[in-house]
């Protein structure tokens, strides 16, 4: 079927003149969808769909003057990416009548165009971040391995700028044995990792030192550098901090004393 732009009998209707231009670089007249609306019901009937691109069809096309390009077969259900230009009003070729009927004209919808890819991008980014992140938490170095999660009901830092260290009580070991069951913990909410020193006062033997605890985590057991024989000892557990987002930086260093009881 062939059909020819047919403007006459709904001129009443048209407030400026506007084109399409399709990839042949022939425009296209037609109405913009607010006159569209105005048209007497059976006239807004739509006959197929013209994209910039030729559709190659030589049974459905449109036809003005010497220009003519394929029209698409009219389909309700638009393209994800495509939106509604406008309308052309046509007739049909050989219509002793002379209905008219329309046209659509279909374009690309530029922000569905850029906003799959963005969102495409932006899924992807967030994967590939998710994964660094991810890689950066397994490659922290130093990470202790022995840490576990850890609470502690109001040992909650709320406040980022400042570190806050745990009490730490007397520590218990057995004579003639290295292996130590105590809580040594990095509070929630510190912003830096702890790495603790536990260290004899009278002599500044280093007996312990963990790995880097993270924020909410804690050891819960460790072994001596050496068995101790039965006594009280003084001994100073030393907490080395580092940012949590540049661990082989530094922070400010605690100390807390305490008392190492061998039995």
């Amino acid at each position: 079927m062939q059909y020819f732009i047919h403007f006459e009998s709904i001129e009443e209707n048209i407030k400026e003149q506007r084109s399409f231009q399709n990839k042949k670089g022939h425009h296209w007249p037609y109405l913009t969808i607010e006159e569209y609306k105005k048209l007497p019901e059976e006239k807004r009937r739509i006959c197929g769909d013209l994209r910039k691109q030729d559709s190659g069809s030589a049974e459905l096309t449109l036809r003005e003057e010497r220009a003519l390009t394929g029209l698409y077969e009219y389909r309700p259900k638009k393209r994800w990416s495509e939106k509604t230009i406008g309308y052309i009003p046509v007739t049909p070729e050989g219509d002793p009548d002379g209905r008219v009927c329309c046209v659509r004209i279909l374009g690309r919808s530029m922000l569905k165009t850029i906003l799959l890819p963005l969102l495409f991008l932006c899924l992807v980014a967030g994967i590939v971040l998710g994964i660094l992140w991810y890689l950066n938490e397994e490659d922290v170095p130093g990470l202790d391995e022995s840490q576990i999660a850890y609470h502690v009901e109001g040992m909650v830092n709320n406040d980022p700028s400042q570190i806050m260290l745990p009490g730490i009580s007397q520590i218990t070991a057995q004579s003639g044995e290295t292996h130590v069951e105590h809580v040594l913990f990095n509070p929630e909410g510190n912003p830096c990792y702890f790495k603790f020193h536990l260290i004899r006062d009278d002599t500044g033997e280093e007996l312990y030192t963990s790995g880097l605890v993270e924020p909410g985590n804690a050891v819960m057991e460790f072994d001596l550098t050496e068995p101790l024989e039965a006594g009280s000892y003084d001994v100073t557990v030393q907490v080395e901090t580092h940012p949590v987002d540049d661990p082989e930086g530094e922070m400010n260093q605690g100390a807390v004393k305490t008392t190492l009881v061998v039995e």
